[in-house]
Parts: C-alpha cells; structure tokens; sequence
C-alpha cells in the first residue's frame, strides 16, 4: 500500500486559507509552511507525530498526527 501525504489544510476562522502557517514537529523541529492555499503536506508518516501550529496574530495550538489520521486534516486558528 503505498503512503499517500498527510494534508493539513489550515484556515482563518472564516474559512480563509492562510499561506506561511509554520508547522514545527516537536521533537525534531523539523519545519514545513502551507502554501498559497494554505495546506501542508507530510510525507512518509511512519510514527505518531505531534506538531506546533505557529502564525503571527493568530494562537498557537497543537495536532498530533499518525499513519491512521484521516489523509485530509481542516485545522481553524482564531485570532489573538
């Protein structure tokens, strides 16, 4: 069965897409951003993962990740 990326689409509370979400994994601190549409994505997801949601004047929250996490995550940040 082959991995298919993990899509983490990060919105605004009123369903906006935000582009340069930062998305930190917390025990590496490895990185990724969203892009225009604002969705990252995660390859090869091998174990449970938790990342740090970071986005200037929005709060910071956390999603913990697995290999069984639906392929398509909708995560909403409200404003500070």
């Amino acid at each position: 069965m082959a991995n298919t990326p993990l899509k983490i689409h990060v919105l605004d509370e009123n369903k906006q897409p935000l582009t340069g979400v930062k998305l930190v994994e917390v025990k590496s601190s490895s990185t990724l951003y969203t892009d225009f549409d604002g969705v990252g994505e995660l390859a090869e997801l091998k174990d449970t993962k938790v990342y740090k949601i970071v986005y200037v004047g929005y709060e910071s929250g956390f999603i913990k990740v697995s290999p069984n996490s639906n392929k398509e995550i909708e995560v909403i940040l409200r404003k500070k």
